[in-house]
C-alpha cells in the first residue's frame, strides 16, 4: 500500500503516503486508522472482483485465473470429490452431476 502509520507526539496517529509523500490522515485514534486501512483494502478488493467479473462475463475466465480457470462442470466435479453440496442441487446440470 505504501502507507506508514506514525505515532504523533500527543499519542494520536497519522498515516503517511509514500505515493504522494503527504500525510493522508492525522490526529486519528487506533480505531480510525484501522477503519482507514480496512476501507482501502475493501475498495482494492472491489476493484479486483469487478475486473475478474468482467473477464468471466466476457467468456474469458483465463484472463482472470490464467491456467487455473475452471468451467462450471469442473467446479461441480471438484465440489463433489471434496464433500461439497452444490453438485447435488437441482440447479446443477444433470450432465455435470453425472461426472
Amino acid at each position: 500500500m505504501g502507507n506508514q502509520i506514525i505515532r504523533q507526539p500527543d499519542g494520536k496517529y497519522a498515516v503517511f503516503s509514500r505515493v504522494s509523500d503527504q500525510l493522508v490522515m492525522w490526529d486519528a485514534t487506533e480505531d480510525e486508522v484501522i477503519e482507514y486501512f480496512a476501507e482501502e483494502a475493501a475498495e482494492a478488493t472491489r476493484r479486483d472482483v469487478r475486473r475478474k467479473l468482467e473477464h468471466v462475463a466476457a467468456g474469458e475466465p483465463e484472463r482472470a485465473y490464467h491456467q487455473f480457470a475452471m468451467t462450471w462442470e469442473e467446479a461441480l466435479r471438484k465440489d463433489r470429490e471434496h464433500g461439497g453440496e452444490a453438485w447435488a442441487q437441482p440447479s446443477a446440470s444433470s450432465a455435470a452431476r453425472s461426472t
